[in-house]
């Protein structure tokens, strides 16, 4: 039907805090729970912010919604992130709850999380460890696919912007009584970018991308189902006149549910190749595969609570240009278990345990969690009190890596390397009445045996070492209120503080403060024809940081990164049959860098871009 949307999830014209809290989420209990009784700090960006936002990507997405989000340019161009003093080590990055094979400078690919069909966004803020193992001692990032409608149904899209950009999708959803199938392919091309000032680097790579999924459902029964997906990936960046960096990633995988039991297994393969254009070869030098299998049971006990218990097998090959030996593996073998407890109308439990064990590093770890909310009187307000540990095992590149930088110098692993551990307590307060909200957080982290990098005179290198004890606090104080009119207005800051142990290397340094301010404005002329313009204010502040000369054993330097601001406006108009027409304009206050940092924005000025999506 025209005007309709493709999957269950379709925006409202007006998004209330308490609509919010009506969420369903998964990722903080690994079960379906409602927002507002989710002891665990979790922020949800839903299909309307998505809609809302004009930003194509989860980068720009992240950015745009949360103040202590800030992606980078690393070594090779390839992105980076840091959310609140956590890089990707330690942000865990999900689909639909699987993770992904393949990183560089210990992030994924973020170019495959393209947001078509992505129903919602949920961010578990704090150490995760004790449901998810490695890598989630900063917090969780699911990306959570659409589920099709009732009958068959298409959505195209199309968009043009700035510095060559365009990008082309199509969506095709199917579901009639036992069947379900999504369907969605996107194209995405962007020039390259010559950079107006100097830097340390002076041009943006130009890329290309390729993403195609399918996801099919069959329901066997009320209490049975079978999933199973399949996934290509394909992007290539162009690095000289004459030589490309391809990138490819085929994923597959089946889950099947009866009643409270799950079980999956799902497979991930991440290739680079280099690609000479003047011999016509294409020689890969690194593929990460990833073998997994779940299982979960979890059930309710009337009267008493929900139990929870899991346990995964991890086989994971690493094959890289920047080991000596060519190839390294492992397996990873964990369980844990969860208590959901709700003792009485206004408090919520839940306690959580996970034990991991890891082949290459020998490390082995036991994660304890406890969480709880507290919602007196009338649930106007909540209070919730966590405490989790965290834990993150070397990678096989960390443990073995043997990297000549083009005969300059050498980059080296550790086999000694220690686990990275870290206890996270946070404590939030949450007030909602009516049409507006209130939430205070105040959060603190101890990280021992941080993994990190540092010049090693003896063997005349960098290596990867474990610092001291870490301190990353802070507070986070956001609001929100709606209007009948139509419009909402969301304001975020956040306070980071981070303490290193002295004679620590303070590499990417987290900016101490960080501010976002959006306005959501939704107007219906009639039916099928919607208006919404959304204005989004962001600033962070300058931080210093050390750098540590790539070319020599120099002593370690400190650089002052300047403060910066970035104003955007997106607008979207519906129409009859099915069309939405989008403008989004990006930088308006035209911020260019006096020089270009590793950590900068990676922009020239005002930019932006038109779209034109169509969906039966």
């Amino acid at each position: 039907m025209a005007g309709s949307s493709v999957v269950d999830a379709a925006p409202d014209l007006v998004v209330s805090p308490a609509d919010t809290l009506e969420t369903v989420v998964v990722t903080a209990t690994r079960t379906p729970k409602l927002l507002k009784e989710t002891p665990v700090v979790t922020r949800v960006i839903t299909t309307a912010d998505i809609s809302r936002s004009g930003k194509p990507d989860i980068g720009a997405l992240l950015e745009q919604q949360m103040p202590g989000v800030e992606f980078s340019y690393g070594m090779g161009q390839n992105t980076q992130i840091n959310i609140s003093g956590f890089g990707g080590g330690g942000i865990l990055f999900l689909l639909d709850g699987e993770r992904m094979a393949g990183e560089t400078l210990d992030n994924p690919d973020y170019s495959r999380l393209n947001l078509q069909n992505v129903e919602r966004v949920e961010i578990v803020k704090g150490a995760a460890s004790s449901l998810y193992g490695s890598n989630a001692t900063g917090g969780v990032v699911n990306i959570i696919s659409g589920r099709p409608k009732e009958g068959t149904h298409l959505k195209l899209n199309a968009r043009y912007g700035s510095h060559s950009l365009q990008s082309y999708g199509a969506l095709a959803t199917y579901r009639k009584g036992r069947i379900a199938n999504s369907l969605d392919g996107r194209f995405d091309s962007r020039g390259e970018i010559d950079f107006p000032r100097r830097g340390e680097f002076i041009r943006a790579y130009a890329t290309q991308s390729w993403n195609v999924k399918d996801r099919a459902t069959i329901t066997l029964g009320d209490d049975a189902s079978v999933t199973a997906r399949a996934g290509y990936f394909w992007r290539q960046q162009k690095t000289t006149s004459s030589s490309y960096d391809r990138f490819r990633d085929v994923s597959a995988g089946i889950t099947a549910r009866w009643k409270d039991l799950v079980a999956r297994y799902s497979f991930d393969s991440y290739d680079k190749m280099d690609y000479e254009t003047t011999a016509g070869t294409e020689t890969r030098d690194y593929r990460n595969r990833q073998n997994t299998l779940h299982a979960q049971y979890s059930h309710e006990f009337s009267g008493v609570g929900t139990l929870t218990a899991g346990a995964d097998w991890i086989d994971d090959y690493l094959m890289s240009y920047e080991f000596d030996s060519g190839s390294h593996s492992q397996t990873n073998l964990d369980a844990y278990a969860q208590w959901d407890w709700h003792p009485s109308k206004t408090v919520w439990l839940i306690p959580a345990l996970r034990y991991d064990w890891f082949s290459a590093s020998k490390a082995n770890r036991v994660s304890p969690k406890l969480s709880m909310l507290w919602r007196p009187g009338k649930g106007n307000c909540s209070l919730r009190l966590n405490y989790a540990a965290g834990f993150r095992a070397p990678t096989l590149k960390e443990l073995y890596m043997d990297f000549d930088m083009a005969g300059i110098f050498h980059i080296y692993g550790n086999p000694d390397l220690k686990s990275e551990t870290s206890h996270n307590i946070n404590l939030s307060a949450e007030y909602l009445r009516g049409n507006r909200s209130l939430t205070v957080m105040l959060f603190q982290n101890f990280i021992d045996n941080r993994i990190s990098y540092i010049w090693n005179q003896t063997l005349g290198g960098q290596q990867y070492i474990n610092l001291r004890r870490v301190r990353i606090g802070g507070a986070d104080v956001s609001l929100m209120k709606s209007f009948d009119f139509g419009l909402t207005i969301n304001g975020e800051y956040i306070y980071t503080h981070e303490r290193y142990s002295k004679g620590d290397l303070r590499a990417n340094p987290t900016r101490p403060h960080a501010l976002t301010l959006k306005a959501d404005w939704t107007h219906k002329w009639k039916a099928d024809w919607n208006f919404t313009a959304t204005a989004n204010y962001k600033w962070l502040s300058a931080v210093t940081g050390d750098v540590l000369s790539f070319f020599s054993q120099e002593a370690v330097r400190t650089q002052r990164y300047p403060a910066y601001s970035m104003l955007g406006l997106a607008l979207s108009q519906t129409f009859p049959k099915g069309f939405t027409l989008g403008v989004s304009v990006d930088n308006l206050l035209n911020y260019i860098p006096n020089y270009y940092y590793y950590n900068s924005p990676v922009t020239t000025g005002i930019g932006g871009s038109v779209s034109l999506t169509w969906q039966m």
